[in-house]
């Protein structure tokens, strides 16, 4: 029970000629899809905890958690919430979504987007704290060579917090010396800023047939820190145990992965699929550090810090999506995405749902989505969470511009009220 708990704690994370058909089987050679066995994201060491007649020496930690990651691509994606499979239509949205869709691009186009979030958690003294942080998660530039459309992107996954306040007090999680924790509030966040993705995509397309893939080179650290706490001293008190801990995780990544994007453009219907780090070979380097505060002011506090572990993997979070939308011209376009993720301890069943109305057709667009996960499952808990999004964009003849918001609703718990905004330009040439 103690080893199944301390995993929780570590869970970090679409007629085509004979040429044509020749075109694509010459890249499809080097993007193999077969079937495999999913990679389970564990990692295993035997340490001496420092406290004597430690119960548990033996940890099992995962990355699950921290996967898949998105930069979001572009504001229009975001503002359809992320059902942009078969439609893919920005450079930004294709490097994130589908790559096939780089060849709906111009002769030469620029993207880049940037993140606002609104973030709820707990701080050093256990009090609950809002603050925004903004990143850019995306720029690229694309060129075409007629039928091959190339681009260079660099992304940065967006960062993440969770808050959740519980109607009662939980004793489910346990430090590495065995020690029941016990919480009723509990904080779960996620900083990307360290961690960098260079992406070179290339697509292609054939009559009503596109295809592409993304190589991506993975580099830099992700920070994970989860913190629980009692909420009101008296509960303390009550209980008798410890109102107060600090897990994080520091998770260095190296490597590169490859995703495969194939479209099918039959006009008012498209049909788009990929298969996202379907290959790749990625070395982590993790480091723990647990800390406890025993005690309300009383200044008893210990400290534990893993010994380094090192792994390469070669499956990292292989994530499928199908999607199919529906177009009228400029005037409205609807996009239904299914996303599948199964890892070891994680398993995920995403439905994402946007549309775009032409308010000006060809000029002014509003846009919303909804993203449900109808599983998501670590561990025993499910953390199911329902996204919703609202956009708007301009498009004019060299420069389109576009903006999202998204509101965050926690089913389990209390919301900490999340919000996400987003802004993207791109230019075409």
């Amino acid at each position: 029970m103690t080893r199944k708990a301390l995993r929780t704690i570590g869970r970090i994370i679409s007629g085509c000629s004979c040429r044509g058909i020749s075109a694509y089987l010459a890249l499809a050679a080097v993007l193999p899809l077969a079937s495999s066995p999913i990679f389970a994201l564990d990692y295993y060491w035997d340490s001496n905890t420092p406290r004597p007649g430690a119960l548990v020496q033996t940890m099992r930690l995962n990355v699950d958690a921290y996967l898949p990651w998105s930069s979001g691509g572009s504001a229009k994606a975001m503002g359809m919430g992320g059902a942009f499979t078969a439609i893919a239509d920005d450079i930004g949205g294709a490097v994130e979504y589908n790559p096939a869709g780089l060849t709906r691009l111009g002769r030469a186009d620029i993207g880049a987007l940037v993140t606002a979030n609104h973030n709820t958690k707990l701080n050093a003294q256990g009090r609950k704290t809002n603050e925004w942080t903004i990143a850019p998660t995306y720029a690229g530039a694309a060129f075409r060579v007629g039928r091959l459309v190339c681009a260079l992107s660099r992304k940065q996954p967006q960062a993440s917090s969770t808050y959740l306040k519980f109607s009662g007090v939980r004793n489910n999680l346990y430090a590495p010396d065995g020690a029941a924790m016990s919480y009723d509030t509990l904080s779960d966040t996620l900083d990307t800023k360290d961690l960098n993705t260079y992406v070179l995509t290339a697509a292609m397309s054939v009559d009503k047939l596109s295809v592409g893939a993304n190589y991506n080179s993975i580099k830099g650290e992700v920070t994970r820190a989860e913190r629980g706490r009692i909420s009101s001293q008296s509960a303390f008190w009550f209980t008798g145990k410890n109102n107060r801990f600090d897990a994080t995780e520091k998770v260095n990544f190296y490597g590169y992965t490859m995703d495969f994007g194939a479209l099918l453009d039959l006009g008012t219907v498209r049909i788009g699929a990929t298969a996202r780090n379907f290959m790749g070979g990625v070395a982590i380097k993790r480091n723990i550090m647990w800390q406890d505060n025993f005690g309300p002011a009383s200044g008893d506090t210990w400290n534990w810090i893993s010994p380094a572990h090192k792994e390469t993997i070669a499956r990292f979070a292989p994530t499928y999506t199908a999607g199919a939308a529906f177009n009228i011209g400029n005037r409205l376009a609807v996009d239904l995405d299914y996303v599948n993720v199964r890892l070891d301890d994680v398993t995920k069943a995403l439905g994402r749902l946007g549309a775009e109305v032409g308010v000006i057709p060809g000029f002014l667009a509003v846009r919303g989505g909804l993203k449900c996960d109808f599983n998501s499952l670590i561990e025993d808990q499910n953390i199911r969470t329902n996204e919703y999004f609202l956009g708007a964009g301009l498009k004019m003849p060299a420069l389109t511009a576009d903006a999202s918001v998204s509101f965050a609703q926690s089913r389990a718990g209390s919301s900490g009220g999340n919000v996400t905004g987003s802004v993207s330009a791109m230019l075409k040439f």
